[in-house]
């Protein structure tokens, strides 16, 4: 193989949208190619109201847990196979689904700290290896994939300045999961004339480090592209240089 034959493909997209509440993630989402399916842990299935997705529902316990891992194992080997039937899979969010591994890890470990709540070196560890083995497998489906995620701003205790925008993850996946991602992006909302729209940035500014593998060195993509699948597409497909802009 050589470097010089690869090409930019809009087939099966792997993209983390993070953001305030809010600003459209779950919309964005719901613009991808259908039939679609939705692990829904926000309960946020109006947003995807009137379209083809099937989804499932978890409670936020252990149970919820176990009723995840029987809907992901069931649907890996379907959408690992020869003839997936989604074109979409969207987890919505990261931030209920770590939760609900949390809940999981308490339910599994009974030791607890002196307060009565999770020790960081058993419990957020335990975390940790669930969301990531699952989150590497997720992303081998043959289909586009979206994972939201929600903001986690990082303080200096001395003085309150941020020093660190990041997703809503345990320990190192804040940093670690986004690595796993073509496209890492980040939902706003902006001000035009028409009124309040929401957004997508595509590049790293001040303290959002959204970035895109696809874009390149070459930066095909807009900075910030409308919050939906078929600006994205139409931006992938006709590319233009936004590196010197």
């Amino acid at each position: 193989m050589n470097a010089k034959d690869v090409e930019v493909s809009a087939q099966n997209l792997k993209v983390f949208v993070c953001g305030d509440s809010g600003t459209g993630k779950s919309i964005f989402a719901a613009t991808f190619p259908k039939p679609a399916f939705l692990f829904n842990f926000d309960k946020s299935i109006l947003s995807y109201r009137g379209l083809d997705i099937d989804y499932e529902d978890y409670s936020q316990d252990g149970k919820g847990w176990v009723k995840f891992e029987k809907d992901f194992l069931e649907l890996k080997k379907q959408m690992t196979g020869d003839d997936p039937p989604y074109k979409t899979v969207i987890l919505d969010s990261t931030t209920s689904w770590t939760d609900v591994a949390m809940e999981r890890a308490l339910q599994l470990d009974s030791k607890r700290s002196k307060t009565g709540g999770p020790m960081w070196n058993v419990h957020y560890g335990m975390v940790k290896n669930l969301l990531e083995g699952r989150m590497r497998q997720l992303l081998e489906f043959k289909s586009n994939v979206v994972v939201i995620g929600h903001l986690n701003i990082v303080l200096d205790q001395e003085t309150g300045a941020v020093i660190a925008i990041q997703p809503l993850l345990t320990g190192q996946l804040a940093t670690k999961v986004p690595g796993y991602f073509d496209e890492v992006y980040y939902s706003r909302t902006m001000k035009t004339k028409e009124g309040v729209q929401w957004v997508l940035q595509t590049v790293a500014k001040g303290f959002y480090k959204a970035r895109s593998r696809l874009s390149g060195a070459m930066r095909i993509l807009p900075d910030e592209i409308p919050n939906n699948y078929s600006a994205l597409l139409e931006a992938i497909n006709n590319p233009t240089s936004h590196a010197n802009k």
